[in-house]
């Protein structure tokens, strides 16, 4: 079953061998999309950035590996030597340690001692992220800090890269080494190539060396920095023509507790002085791809920069929750000021001087703040976030401030938002294609007066074609209502294909394959063919077919609440609840009147044993509820308890009635309206299943009136001012392909020779380091009319750009 993808209403007789209709209102324009709708969320999970989207090759340069919570994902154990090996050649003897005496900085306190006993080649060796990327003919360049203390011998290091079995590719030395720290900074030639390169360096003299920082980067980077990004992984991305890029996380924002919070002041300045952190995906970040380097990517690519501030309390997942006490968060307060300064503020400013010093004088312009990630709906962060809010606002009235709703599509926190009137509200999901599907229309019901929805982060549990078209049909509601959703970005944004913590991520990569998901390939298709404003359009079957009523059992229930119900009946028949069976809750019954009195059990619900079919179905009852946080469910057309419908009343905080399928799998959404159930009062409920019909009445008034019989086609259609075509984004979800009937009302004439864009593949097809294109982008021709017929693959996605004859470029409406 799909759930409805557009508003329907009359149209004009088509072709009969059609299976959907299609109608598209050229000559009047709705609601304008976003110019940022579609970005990026990056977070450091699945060694997204050391090892992966900065292009350092050397792991644990400057010794601070530690244990950590978890240790290395791969069962590693973590230490200051993590990555490293003794190297004794030609006879050598040394002793290698780490030490913390005189270090370069206090914020990277530990560095490599080796002392050498006997003279040969005494050094050490680094393993890389799983062995170090060499190709022949590249040029790398290497640096490193060194001093010397009783010193005989050549004050020089011999640096040599080579591969696993221990052949040079190339070599370069580093001379005049003194009893101070010094950088030192060389080029090496690689002659072979490998994927398992080892990195040594080594001396022939004798005393005490210490090294710090010791780094390896290709030269071939990303508009070639010295010290910068993984040139294919940046272009992956500007492939997505993204508007935006919210950053640094996700969970790591906040922390597994306060003093493993993100910090943006450890993250800037010189990469020798940042400040190190582990995370709490179980592994250690550098810092070397910090808030300095965000900024610049944005301003790169062309987004706008969204920091996430933390708000003085830690990852609300990972217990015991820990929050900076309210007497000392004028100094989280602070940080999150600094940052608008190190962004905006003038070269004579402080944290403005330290962006300038670091070669940016001119301003990132910054336009939005993101304040907090996620949280647990508490007083904890209650009590601290208007505190930012207010801070903001009044330094910087022009910056649109985005809050947070909390984890779930239940946005348990957008009542504060609300309240603080924020721009928008970051919401975050991971549910099943079947949730994404049944919520297509889940924005047309939302309330305009609100904060715009940000939807920051989201992915329906994995990479297959059926997940992208899924999420590809989602979207088409997303297009539809732009008027409220502002922004739009898949999470995890990258997975490196050996050490990941999350699936399904959008990019995933090796040291020398990325791969581009089916997911990745649908924001890439919305992206980069948005257009700037929404046309109405209607999509309704072509062809008669039967439709069932809903069959199952019924029952009653609650989610943190106790509730009464009495006087149940199926068809005007009174039925026994005393025979029906229950999971979880407490049932106590008397007479025709029974109570679940558990209110702190989460879904508590009592079906009946006999199953309810027929052309109609009339269930009816009372109910009330006597305590806790929402109101109680009526539970119709189940098979068993995780196989149901319920109508969900004064739900998500006693905010919502909701009409919803209880699957397995995830819960998928018909239809809500916003509710509330009032403590000790007595309601008279109703519910009326017909062929392919829901009616729900409260009170004898008409609630919900559902159709479980939609088009199977959803479709989003929108103008490109600029180019004055009109774009189809057509959505088939099914596992048959759809002739569909296509009209275009108040265009004019258009140019027969269309473009289309086809995402097509098996249902199941996945993209993988060893087959990456299973599921990719097709482009073709296409010839069109203002009325023509199209067939659209089973289980696709397809994109139709139309140019119209006559139109100017810039033009809003059809005409």
């Amino acid at each position: 079953m799909i759930a409805a993808c557009s508003v329907l209403a009359a149209i004009p007789l088509f072709s009969p061998a059609a299976d959907v209709e299609i109608t598209v209102d050229v000559a009047n324009p709705s609601v304008e999309l976003s110019p940022h709708l579609y970005g990026l969320f990056f977070e450091d999970i699945n060694f997204a950035a050391d090892g992966g989207l900065y292009a350092e090759l050397i792991q644990n340069r400057s010794f601070e590996y530690h244990g950590v919570n978890g240790n290395d994902p791969a069962g590693r154990d973590m230490h200051p030597l993590f990555a490293w090996e003794k190297v004794e050649r030609d006879g050598a003897r040394c002793l290698l340690e780490v030490s913390s005496d005189s270090p370069i900085h206090a914020n990277n306190p530990h560095h490599a001692v080796l002392r050498i006993s006997k003279p040969g080649s005494a050094g050490i060796r680094n393993l890389g992220f799983d062995g170090i990327r060499l190709d022949d003919g590249a040029r790398y360049d290497f640096s490193l800090y060194a001093r010397v203390s009783d010193w005989q011998g050549p004050a020089r290091l011999d640096v040599v890269i080579e591969d696993a079995n221990g052949k040079v590719a190339g070599t370069a030395k580093v001379e005049g080494i003194g009893e101070g720290w010094a950088k030192f900074d060389t080029e090496i030639f690689s002659r072979l190539t490998s994927d398992v390169g080892r990195l040594i360096v080594s001396t022939p003299g004798q005393g005490t060396l210490h090294l710090d920082m010791v780094s390896l980067f290709p030269q071939d980077t990303w508009k070639a920095r010295k010290g910068g990004l993984r040139k294919d992984l940046v272009e992956t991305l500007q492939n997505l023509n993204p508007k935006f890029m919210r950053f640094p996380g996700g969970c790591i924002a906040h922390g597994q507790g306060l003093e493993n919070a993100y910090s943006w002041k450890d993250t800037v300045g010189d990469v020798a002085e940042r400040k190190p952190n582990w995370n709490l995906w179980g592994y250690h970040q550098t810092y070397g791809l910090g808030y300095f380097e965000y900024f610049l990517l944005c301003e790169d690519l062309g987004m706008a920069p969204l920091p996430v501030v933390p708000v003085g309390v830690s990852c609300g997942f990972r217990p015991p929750q820990q929050a900076v006490p309210m007497e000392e968060m004028d100094g989280c307060v602070q940080d999150a000021l600094d940052l608008i300064e190190f962004a905006n503020g003038p070269v004579d400013s402080e944290w403005g001087a330290v962006r300038a010093g670091m070669g940016h004088p001119e301003p990132f312009g910054l336009e939005f703040i993101c304040i907090g990630n996620e949280p647990h709906d508490n007083e904890l962060f209650r009590e601290r976030f208007p505190l930012f809010v207010k801070a903001v606002r009044e330094a910087h009235p022009d910056l649109k401030i985005i809050g947070t709703s909390g984890l779930g599509w239940q946005i348990p926190i957008y009542d504060l938002m609300a309240e603080q009137e924020v721009y928008s509200a970051d919401e975050h999901y991971y549910e099943s294609p079947e949730w994404f599907l049944g919520n297509v229309a889940r924005f047309d019901s939302f309330d305009r007066s609100k904060p715009k929805i940000f939807i920051g982060e989201y992915a329906s549990k994995g990479s297959s074609m059926f997940n992208a078209v899924a999420e590809a049909a989602y979207l088409t509601g997303v297009e539809r209502n732009a008027d409220i959703v502002d922004m739009t970005c898949y999470a995890p944004l990258f997975g490196h294909a050996h050490h990941s913590q999350w699936n399904p991520d959008m990019i995933y990569f090796d040291k020398r394959t990325v791969v581009r998901s089916a997911n990745y390939h649908v924001q890439q298709m919305f992206s980069q063919h948005k257009g700037d404003v929404f046309l109405p359009n209607t999509v309704r079957r072509a062809r008669h077919h039967a439709v069932a009523t809903v069959a199952g059992s019924v029952g009653f229930g609650s989610w943190r609440t106790s509730v009464e119900v009495e006087d149940l009946k199926v068809n005007g028949v009174a039925v026994d609840p005393s025979l029906w069976r229950s999971r979880g809750g407490q049932f106590l019954g008397e007479g025709s009147r029974w109570s679940q009195t558990d209110v702190a059990f989460e879904g508590a619900l009592r079906l009946s044993n006999e199953r309810y079919a027929g052309k109609t179905v009339a269930y009816t009852l009372r109910a009330r509820k006597t305590g806790g946080d929402e109101g109680f469910l009526i539970a119709f057309g189940g098979n068993n308890h995780d196989d149901t419908y319920w109508w969900n009343l004064g739900g998500w905080n006693n905010s919502l009635h909701a009409i919803e399928q209880i699957h397995s799998s995830g819960n998928r959404q018909l239809d809500q309206k916003p509710g509330v159930i009032e403590s000790g009062r007595w309601y008279d409920l109703k519910i009326e299943l017909g062929p392919g019909n829901i009616r729900c009445f409260l009170d004898q008034e008409l609630v919900h009136d559902v159709h479980l019989d939609p088009p199977p086609v959803c479709l989003s259609s929108t103008l490109d001012r600029r180019t004055g075509e009109v774009i189809l984004k057509l959505v088939n979800p099914t596992d048959d392909p759809m002739e569909a009937s296509i009209t275009l009302e108040g265009v004019g004439r258009v140019d027969p020779a269309a473009t289309l864009f086809s995402l097509s593949g098996d249902r199941s097809a996945i993209n993988t380091i060893f087959h990456p294109d299973r599921v990719r982008i097709e482009e073709s021709d296409l010839e069109v009319g203002s009325e023509f017929d199209h067939t659209l693959p089973a289980m696709s996605v397809q994109f139709i750009r139309i140019k119209r004859q006559g139109a100017s470029p810039e033009s809003t409406a059809g005409g």
